[in-house]
């Protein structure tokens, strides 16, 4: 089977137009990335997506008007709206085959990662992780992301 995006409902949505997006992201497994709620959310405090079992991260290009170009844009990123999961992602089979180096490797460990990508105007946010959870926080995005990060 082919890699392919398919779309993931995060249970809420963001302002995606706001460039004030904080990805932070620590050696113990947990990335945060905090977004400002949309302007018609009844709760304005950031969304947060919290991820643990982390073994990579990335937010950058391309924004939205380069979004084209993405690897992934022919295989279901062209019809993404906000959030997807990557099946049968290139990218943790690539650390998984980089881990083969590792004496105590254990491929079994890779099989339960997910390739999330999130699509904000100014990047792409993607991550390799166990898990993710969806929380608010109040305050800027940079504040929240680092206290999520924390728990």
């Amino acid at each position: 089977m082919a890699e392919r995006v398919v779309a993931w409902d995060a249970g809420c949505r963001w302002e995606p137009n706001a460039p004030e997006a904080v990805l932070a992201v620590s050696d113990a497994g947990r990335a945060a990335l905090a977004v400002n709620a949309r302007a018609d959310d009844a709760d304005q405090t950031c969304v947060v997506f919290v991820w643990s079992g982390t073994w990579a991260a990335n937010m950058g290009p391309p924004n939205d008007e380069a979004r084209s170009a993405h690897r992934l844009y022919s295989r279901g990123l062209s019809g993404l709206l906000w959030a997807g999961q990557v099946e049968e992602s290139e990218w943790i089979a690539d650390l998984e085959r980089q881990n083969r180096r590792h004496p105590d490797h254990d491929a079994a460990r890779f099989a339960r990662l997910a390739h999330f990508i999130l699509l904000l105007k100014e990047g792409t946010v993607e991550v390799v992780a166990e898990k993710v959870t969806v929380l608010r926080h109040p305050g800027p995005t940079t504040s929240a992301a680092a206290a999520k990060l924390r728990q």
